[in-house]
């Protein structure tokens, strides 16, 4: 993805909830946040990260409701970055998305 993304792009970074394996007490509780990316195309793809929470800088906020609905729309019709790699194999590639 690093290839692909936007260097100067916007791209959205937001918190969804606290993430801990029960079953590997040697790992701590992270933070996992939903991406969305926007690729040098202008396609955008969905992903998710890990992040501990020292490493965790609170990034400025979106504070107009309009901000916030366009971007949850763009997100509800990003494919995962699994999903536009896969469209990459098929030969669908970037323009599986419609426009936002």
């Amino acid at each position: 993805m690093r290839a692909n993304a936007q260097p100067d792009g916007t791209h959205h970074l937001w918190p969804a909830f606290w993430h801990e394996l029960s079953h590997r007490q040697d790992i701590p509780r992270q933070l996992r946040c939903e991406l969305l990316i926007a690729l040098g195309t202008g396609v955008r793809v969905r992903s998710l990260l890990d992040v501990l929470p020292a490493d965790f800088t609170p990034l400025p906020r979106v504070t107009a409701r309009e901000e916030g609905l366009r971007v949850a729309r763009l997100a509800g019709r990003a494919p995962s970055v699994r999903e536009w790699l896969l469209r990459q194999g098929d030969g669908e590639g970037e323009g599986a998305e419609a426009a936002p």
